[in-house]
This record gives structure tokens, C-alpha cells and sequence, in this order.
């Protein structure tokens, strides 16, 4: 694993702050389907779908 290798761990340096930096596109707030679809997505749908209705 290298130095910019997602998996390594970050361990911050006695001067450095423990809270992460955030990239410019994590500064935008999600748009509000994006919540809802979230929301919808927290449980997961397991009905029987086999069925056909006519």
C-alpha cells in the first residue's frame, strides 16, 4: 500500500488536525432526491416481487 492508498489509515501529525479536510464537491449539500432516495433505499424491500398483477 502506498502514501495515497484510500485503505491506509491517515494518522494525523501532533500538529495536524484529527477532522478530515473536505474536497470541494463534499462542501455541496446533496440535492433533496438524493435524501429521499436515500431514505427509501435505509430499508430494504424484501417483498416478493414474482407476482405478476395484471
Amino acid at each position: 500500500m502506498t502514501e495515497n492508498d484510500p485503505r491506509t489509515p491517515h494518522v494525523p501529525e501532533p500538529d495536524e488536525s484529527s477532522v478530515p479536510t473536505l474536497e470541494d464537491d463534499e462542501t455541496i449539500a446533496p440535492r433533496p432526491e438524493e435524501e429521499i432516495a436515500d431514505a427509501l433505499r435505509a430499508e430494504p424491500d424484501v417483498s416478493d416481487h414474482r407476482e405478476h398483477r395484471p
